[in-house]
């Protein structure tokens, strides 16, 4: 870990030791015993949460368990759905998977990158290793994946991996990653929109049904790659990337009800890209309608009762699955809220949103952290659960990690670095 978070544990081995040898003074054991001053916000743990070591903590652990940086029973340079994939080939279709886990290993790698050259190039150097392995894709049908090998029946699975790679890119300028990422689109995705009536991507090329998990983050992959182009010069490819971001983002109004929640079973990460795809086509077009619906969104998943349940009085995101698709769902939530909540020119529009997104955040954060044993002796043990206040455990019957579960946490500990000195 980079940051010793158990100063707590030194305190009481020392008193310990003290009390053995009898030399503990009236005074020393006050020193020692005494709670420490809290001046943060304790509403949800019982000490203040220093998030920057949290963060590190939680991620290091993450990358160490869940990425396979050498051989781990046939897997390398990609993730594995099991810490040190302890179930083997059952990691073979994992792929979707990959760009969260990617994007929350991006999150920590922006946050070192500058002040730790040696864990800079060890994570770059990871990167590449999942670029190699064209991050675990296992489509065997060559036509489906391209000439860049990213590409695969699932296109809401092609549009995750074509944002990991532009996240790629934007972290460390490498030129590999946005052109197989762009390639991939061009290629792989968009020209599947001319195979349904409504010219809306459809879920896969053997199921042709336009989703809202499909269009939401393929909107957000175009919105990208707009932003890109436009950076470039080339207004021309921007407008054309808009125009694809705008009309797949029409499914998701279309799927919308009112209180803001998509489809007849709406999920955290369909939430979360409806919110990031509207707020970027608002950025790239300056039109307010598009801001409405992702704030709609947004809101919808803080709010309704078909996305959260109560604890402590509040709503927390409840539990949508412990499989290995349904929990890894929010981590893509939070890692879209955090975009919205650093915008301060949403403000113009809704003054409220911004600090609503971050109390809802923060909430799910610490409860990650404050309930996860940090002692010594529990840490390499304790995996997050898909309930932010229930860690997983063998007494309820789970069995070791979930890379899900724990992308989710590392996510919103890595968000809550980002946002922690966000003012309002």
């Amino acid at each position: 870990m980079r940051k010793s978070l158990f100063r707590w544990t030194v305190a009481m081995l020392t008193l310990s030791a003290a009390a053995v040898s009898g030399a503990c003074s009236e005074q020393e054991y006050e020193d020692l015993t005494k709670p420490e001053k809290v001046t943060g916000n304790t509403q949800y743990a019982p000490y203040t949460i220093d998030w920057t070591e949290a963060a590190d903590s939680c991620s290091t652990a993450f990358i160490e368990r869940f990425y396979c940086s050498e051989n781990r029973n046939g897997y390398e340079g990609v993730f594995s759905y099991r810490e040190y994939n302890a179930t083997g080939g059952a990691n073979f279709n994992n792929y979707w998977q990959q760009a969260h886990a990617m994007a929350a290993m991006v999150e920590y790698y922006n946050r070192i990158k500058a002040t730790d050259a040696e864990e800079k190039a060890r994570i770059e150097g990871y990167f590449q290793k999942w670029y190699d392995k064209r991050g675990n894709n296992y489509e065997g049908n060559q036509s489906w994946r391209g000439s860049t090998g990213f590409g695969n029946d699932f296109t809401d699975d092609t549009c995750w991996i074509i944002i990991a790679l532009l996240q790629m890119y934007d972290a460390t300028g490498n030129q590999t990653y946005y052109n197989a990422a762009k390639q991939t689109w061009d290629e792989c995705v968009w020209p599947r929109h001319e195979l349904t009536q409504s010219g809306w991507l459809p879920w896969k090329w053997s199921d042709l049904g336009p989703n809202e998990c499909t269009n939401g983050p393929a909107a957000i992959a175009a919105a990208t790659l707009a932003q890109y182009s436009r950076a470039a010069g080339n207004e021309e490819a921007a407008q054309e990337y808009i125009d694809q971001a705008c009309t797949c983002f029409d499914q998701n109004i279309d799927v919308m009800a009112s209180d803001g929640t998509l489809g007849s079973t709406p999920l955290s990460y369909t939430q979360g890209t409806c919110m990031e795809a509207g707020r970027l086509i608002w950025k790239l077009t300056g039109d307010t309608g598009y801001l409405r619906k992702a704030i709609q969104a947004g809101r919808g998943q803080m709010t309704s009762t078909r996305m959260n349940e109560v604890y402590n009085y509040e709503m927390v995101s409840r539990d949508e699955g412990t499989d290995e698709n349904n929990s890894i769902f929010h981590a893509v939530m939070f890692h879209w809220f955090t975009r919205m909540i650093l915008d301060t020119e949403v403000d113009s529009f809704d003054g409220k949103i911004r600090k609503e997104l971050y109390d809802y955040l923060y909430r799910h954060a610490s409860y990650y952290w404050a309930t996860i044993d940090k002692t010594p002796e529990g840490w390499p043990e304790a995996y997050f659960g898909v309930k932010c206040y229930q860690p997983r455990s063998s007494m309820n019957g789970d069995v070791g990690g979930s890379l899900g579960a724990y992308t989710s946490a590392a996510q919103a500990i890595e968000s809550m670095w980002m946002i922690k000195d966000v003012k309002f």
